[in-house]
């Protein structure tokens, strides 16, 4: 009995700190802004800070206003450009009515096609089609896909979502299941900077964990490096390379070689 949780939003000022680390890290901000955020914005009280290139409600720092931590955070988003905040590394859709584009979230990446040996193709645009697609009766029914009142989307704000429950910290809740020998492992797609590795990193600290096998990489089906992981004595802890927010979307092969050993108890 396990439990795998990817790219997993779980505490507000360690993942947002994250967050900000990530992207001047990444070269996507500039110093000035980096610090700014850091100074003017209160982490513990944010939902991410960044959710599909589109600003959302923020709290500041002490002593400092919301709209000045807003107004940095916007600074951000514009130093970045217009960029995929699921994967930094992949283009945008521009196909869109007045040539707009949009962030394309891992369900709008949902295949990659292989091209040649060790190269993989990502459609920007894929996400359009497959929407059409699956919106489709016939397909519904095919797929014995529950029929709703409105259509599918994959990042859909038809769920209203607490406030309050969105900062909220999980790490009680796994100090808890660490009590129910659960088979725990947390992984990260290396280039998601809307909840990054830097963030899960930070907030395995956090946790009561006691290292057993060191940092390492880890090896996919094609013997090709997928990864890197560290085990702890309740809990692995592993990245998948190249791979944004939810992972199979950008990385599926690996997703699977990942998710097999997990099924079979075997070491990553």
């Amino acid at each position: 009995v396990g439990c795998m949780v990817g790219n997993a939003w779980t505490d507000a000022a360690l993942d947002n700190a994250g967050a900000a680390f990530f992207w001047w890290s990444h070269a996507l901000i500039s110093d000035e802004t980096y610090n700014n955020i850091k100074k003017a914005c209160n982490y513990s009280q944010l939902a991410p800070i960044l959710s599909n290139s589109e600003q959302i409600s923020l709290s500041s720092s002490s002593g400092l206003s919301t709209d000045e931590c807003d107004l940095f955070i916007e600074k951000a988003q514009k130093e970045m450009g217009n960029i995929n905040i699921d994967n930094i590394y992949a283009d945008m859709c521009l196909e869109q009515e007045g040539g707009l584009a949009h962030s394309d979230s891992t369900m709008r990446m949902f295949a990659q096609k292989q091209l040649g040996e060790g190269q993989m193709w990502m459609y920007p645009c894929l996400y359009d089609y497959m929407e059409k697609y699956l919106n489709r009766k016939d397909v519904q029914l095919a797929i014995h896909a529950s029929t709703l009142p409105y259509e599918w989307n994959g990042c859909t704000m038809m769920v209203n979502y607490s406030e309050q429950d969105q900062v909220n910290s999980m790490l009680p809740v796994y100090r808890k299941l660490f009590h129910s020998d659960l088979h725990i492992l947390i992984y990260s797609g290396d280039v998601d900077a809307i909840v990054p590795v830097t963030g899960t990193r930070a907030w395995l600290k956090a946790l009561p964990l006691t290292e057993v096998v060191g940092w390492h990489p880890w090896m996919d089906s094609k013997n090709q490096v997928a990864g890197y992981g560290v085990v702890y004595d309740k809990l692995t802890f592993a990245t998948v390379r190249n791979a944004g927010h939810e992972v199979p979307g950008y990385q599926p092969l690996r997703a699977l070689d990942m998710f097999n050993r997990f099924l079979k108890n075997q070491k990553l």
